[in-house]
This record gives structure tokens, C-alpha cells and sequence, in this order.
């Protein structure tokens, strides 16, 4: 993990499926602890949505070089409805969006954040040494991307969620760093990997 001291206590988890599964089952991944963290709970009351960028890779343990087989993405947002009162959080799949839930406080929000989700990924070739790899990097977004986020949940337009798109101009996207900069917000990495299996 790479991050601040406030983060400490957050961790990202891959678990095996059952043995008996290992080739037609896919893994289940849990961030826990990652949106509760001052300098990130701050910021999301604040107005700046935090972005879990999730990345599951499928790799081939060989001998000399591994090999990546596969590899799943998909995010999630917990942004503050000022208006409501309440915590959001919402998953990007490549495919979809949609709302996990709304919470009366950040510690519902983070619980949500926190239960395991099974990723669709292709599973591992029979006989075949393998493991899993998931990262995970935590920033703060602007309410541009939220906004491309909640038009995409209507059906209105595809997000602009992982780069492909530069909402907003030079100026905004200066000012918003500066003022994440300004509230302790920073861009934390974790990783974590399974154990080499042979389904």
C-alpha cells in the first residue's frame, strides 16, 4: 500500500473459491477500511466523490516469466447528497452503473464499500498454475466525472469514469487538485495477491 498514515488500517483482499471451484469459479474481493479515513471522509462531505478503481488480473504462474491471462475493471463511488443528507455509493462496471445504496452516515457507506463483490473474470485454464493480482487506487473526483457518472445511470451517455474523457478545463482541473491538496486528499494504491493454485 502507498498512502498516508490515515489509511493505515485499510486493506484490500483477494480469496480463493472453494478448491472444488477453482476453475469455474471466479474470486471475491474486499476493500475495507477505505473510505472512512479522515482525510478521505472530509473530502467526500466536502463536495470531492472518492473513486475505487479496481483492477483483477488472472496470472500463469510459469516457471521463468508469468503471464497474464485476464483482467476485470470496474470502480466504485461514494459521493454526499448534501441535499438528502445521505452517502451514495454507486458501482461502474464496463457495462453498467448502478446504486449499491444510500446511508444515513459514512460508516454505512463504508460497510457497503466493504462487502465482497465477485468480479467477472475468465477463469483459469485447467492444470494451469495460477493466481490472482487485484490493485485498488482511491483519489478524489470531480463533480464533472460525477455528473458523466449520473447521466450514465439514466441511460443518457457512456462515463468518462477511467480517462477516456477530459471533463472540465485546465483551470477547474488545477483548482480541484489544489483544493483536495488543501484538505489532506491524496491518491492511495493498495494491492494484494493469492496464493499460486492449479485448478
Amino acid at each position: 500500500m502507498v498512502g498516508s498514515l490515515a489509511a493505515q488500517n485499510a486493506r484490500l483482499q483477494v480469496t480463493l473459491p472453494a478448491r472444488e471451484k477453482l476453475s469455474i469459479d471466479t474470486p471475491q474481493v474486499r476493500a475495507i477500511g477505505m473510505v472512512s479515513a479522515k482525510s478521505t471522509a472530509e473530502l467526500i462531505r466536502n463536495g470531492f466523490p472518492a473513486r475505487l478503481q479496481f483492477r483483477l488480473e488472472l496470472w500463469s504462474a510459469k516457471n521463468v516469466v508469468n503471464e497474464i491471462r485476464s483482467t476485470v475493471l470496474w470502480d466504485v463511488i461514494v459521493e454526499y447528497d448534501a441535499l438528502k443528507a445521505v452517502y451514495r455509493v454507486v458501482r461502474v462496471t464496463p457495462d453498467k452503473a448502478f446504486v449499491l445504496g444510500e446511508f444515513k452516515d459514512i460508516e454505512g457507506a463504508e460497510a457497503k464499500v466493504a462487502e465482497a463483490y465477485k468480479p467477472q473474470i475468465k477463469p483459469p485454464r485447467k492444470g494451469e498454475k495460477s493466481y490472482y493480482s487485484v490493485s485498488l487506487d482511491v483519489e478524489a473526483m470531480s463533480m464533472s466525472d460525477l455528473d458523466e457518472v449520473g447521466r450514465w445511470i439514466k441511460g443518457e451517455l457512456k462515463p468518462a469514469v477511467r480517462g477516456k474523457k477530459n471533463p472540465g478545463t485546465a483551470v477547474t482541473k488545477g483548482l480541484r487538485r489544489f483544493v483536495v491538496k488543501v484538505l489532506g486528499g491524496e491518491r492511495l494504491r493498495y494491492q494484494d495477491n493469492s496464493k499460486v493454485f492449479t485448478p
